[in-house]
């Protein structure tokens, strides 16, 4: 059996305009009408002008054509035929046809075209004019230079059972009003928040048809940092206007659209394999930052789309976190905003030990002095708090508590939908062992206004785990993993892959990602209690002991009752368990 085959079109979808109506007035004309239309004005042209009808219904038609260029000249051409001859329909109304072209990845077999761009072109179609033709955005960008016709920028578009927006462009024969902004200047960047812009990418390919998949690269990246909270993304045409321009400054460039950080890029396409490169600059310096590429098959150019922004996003996030706590280290104290706050408890937060969890929490108040309904500074610093009974960093767990549950209180009225916000305050909810399924709803949230969010996906991991889900916590461990491999609290990750595997039954591998948390941040000393247990549950009571006792000399005082205290948030097998290791262990 011959398997289907791939490839990158123009298709153009035609459809007759009230066609149900023409047929119910007189079904015999509209039929001759639209046979004759066809005969004499599609079949008798298309092949010419390298298209093919694959297939007819009773009121349109769908063809491909091997041009971008040729098929929306074709379809021009088609439109002022009709709309010239004045061709008469039943009951005495203009005859006129609907088009819609898009540039579509369509499955082939034998004779037909399948796929969703096949559904995107119809769609398309069914919003252009009556006697015009509606293209997407990517097509109008390939056009540039290449064609005289007035098209019309219609916005972003809802088309149906399509999941995104999608610009399109009109063009008509007798001209179309364009429709007026209501709002012609960008909001401006919010002040407490770093921005960044994605760049038109070079096609370094030689071939100018690559020219639309490099722009289309740009758009996924841009919609996906989009839903990144953490800084704000300058709109697509704004940076567009840079397409072209060789040799501007990236310092120019940062003053003009007011950004700190660029994305920058090139699409290279050498016989049946696509490399495309991205990296972040800083404005201010033109320093690099951040730089990598994917490489990949031609026939999967949508996919790497998809992974090269989900990498970009995934990248950027933690390196312009690691560049603005830079930013925020240089300030002077007195010039420090609440935003800089924030930025400078962030490392003492992933430090894991106590003195630096009280640093980030004396940080975080400072913060909510200069804004009181901040709330990421809220939601971390109710994190913070948890950290200090998790960890038996203190011996007032209540006090602890009813500091974090008045920060989760204030985090929750003004969390809106910040999807690093959201992560903290269901962080923050899990340790205090307060509603486990509702705290992991919260990461799960952020997921889905940012599914590239690392730290979102690695706090699912923790609450899967708690729920007696081991499997499904791994799972999520993986992806947070596989999206910020280099980023500085990935160790805590490392740690909850431990406990999974040591809920799902296996200790010995449980051990094993447990000291390669340690060995990655070897001053952090709380572990210890971890790997007492999965020793003493894999049989190594020696083992066991040395753990325990590692652990008890920055721990004195804790007991099997004060560490269930803390960890309350487990589901109750697994609580008994590690409890039941500890006493192996020697702890009482």
């Amino acid at each position: 059996m011959v398997q289907p085959d791939r490839r990158l079109v123009p298709i153009v979808s035609l459809d007759v305009v009230g066609y149900s109506r023409l047929v119910e007035r007189n079904e015999r004309q509209t039929l001759r009408l639209v046979q004759r239309v066809y005969d004499r004005l599609i079949a008798r042209t298309i092949g010419e002008a390298g298209g093919k009808v694959f297939k007819t219904m009773g009121d349109g038609l769908l063809a491909e054509f091997n041009s971008v260029v040729a098929a929306v000249q074709w379809t021009a051409q088609l439109q002022r035929e009709i709309y010239e001859r004045k061709i008469h329909a039943p009951g005495g109304e203009m005859f006129q046809v609907r088009a819609g072209i898009v540039l579509a990845d369509v499955l082939v077999a034998g004779n037909d075209l399948y796929g969703s761009g096949i559904n995107l072109a119809v769609r398309v179609q069914g919003h252009s004019p009556p006697g015009g033709m509606c293209i997407t955005k990517w097509m109008y960008q390939y056009l540039d230079g290449t064609t005289e016709l007035p098209f019309t920028d219609m916005g972003p578009t809802e088309l149906k059972n399509i999941s995104k927006t999608v610009r399109i462009y009109t063009w008509h024969p007798a001209g179309i009003a364009r429709p007026q902004p209501t709002d012609t200047a960008p909001p401006p960047p919010p002040s407490n928040r770093p921005s960044v812009v994605v760049l038109p990418f070079d096609n370094l390919s030689g071939e100018a048809d690559q020219s639309y998949f490099a722009d289309a690269v740009v758009e996924e990246i841009t919609a996906t940092l989009s839903r990144v909270k953490d800084f704000f993304v300058i709109a697509r045409n704004s940076a567009f206007t840079y397409k072209g321009r060789a040799g501007v400054d990236i310092r120019q460039i940062g003053r003009d659209l007011g950004v700190r950080y660029v994305v920058e890029g090139s699409v290279r396409r050498v016989g049946e394999r696509v490399r495309i490169t991205a990296q972040l600059v800083e404005t201010e310096t033109g320093s690099h930052i951040w730089s990598n590429r994917i490489d990949g098959a031609v026939a999967d150019l949508f996919d790497l789309q998809d992974r090269m922004a989900a990498e970009v996003a995934s990248a950027i996030q933690p390196s312009i976190r690691r560049a603005e706590i830079d930013r925020a280290r240089k300030k002077r104290p007195d010039t420090l905003a609440a935003y800089d706050l924030v930025m400078r408890a962030f490392p003492h937060l992933w430090a894991h030990s106590p003195e630096d969890n009280a640093e980030a929490i004396a940080l975080l108040e400072r913060a909510l002095q200069l804004d009181p309904d901040y709330a990421l500074a809220a939601g971390l610093a109710a994190w913070a708090h948890g950290q200090q009974v998790v960890y038996n960093w203190t011996t007032d767990f209540a006090s602890e508590r009813r500091a974090a549950q008045r920060l989760i209180e204030t985090a929750t009225r003004s969390i809106g939908d910040d999807p690093t916000a959201l992560t903290a305050l269901g962080s923050a909810m899990m340790m205090l062992g307060q509603d486990v399924p509702q705290a992991t709803a919260l990461a799960d949230r952020a997921l889905h206004l940012d599914p590239n969010h690392a730290w979102a996906w690695m706090r699912r991991g923790w609450g899967q785990v708690y729920l007696s889900h081991p499997e499904e916590g791994l799972a999520a461990f993986e992806r947070s993993m596989r999206l910020s491999p280099m980023d500085p609290f990935a160790f805590n990750v490392h740690i909850g892959v431990g406990l999974a595997h040591f809920a799902a039954g296996r200790p010995q591998q449980a051990i094993t990602w447990a000291q390669r948390a340690m060995s990655e941040r070897p001053g952090i000393t709380w572990p210890h209690r971890d790997l007492a247990v999965y020793h003493a549950h894999h049989g190594d009571l020696a083992a066991a002991r040395d753990s325990l006792e590692r652990f008890q000399r920055h721990h004195p005082g804790v007991s099997i009752a004060s560490i269930g205290d803390g960890l309350r948030f487990m589901y109750p097998s697994l609580l008994a368990r590690y409890l039941q290791g500890l006493s192996l262990a020697g702890l009482k």
